[in-house]
């Protein structure tokens, strides 16, 4: 149940008519709603969004130079 009191979707992988791509992310977003706010931090933290302290790395920034796939305004 998520905060607000409403029952949170589930994504369901083995729906029918999915791609393996789309079932593979269900499973990762799945196994992700099950972790801590600490263990998402230290998951951010080793992709590379987040720094070692905690900000949002340069490239994801609203500061952060535009590229093709954030065009500017």
């Amino acid at each position: 149940m998520s905060t607000n009191g409403k029952p949170k979707p589930t994504l369901d992988p083995d729906a029918p008519g999915l791609d393996e791509d789309t079932r593979q992310r269900r499973r990762v977003l799945a196994a992700m709603e099950q972790m801590s706010g600490d263990e998402l931090v230290a998951l951010a933290k080793d992709a590379g969004i987040l720094t070692a302290d905690g900000r949002l790395a340069p490239q994801y920034r609203d500061d952060a130079e535009p590229s093709a796939c954030r065009p500017t305004d």
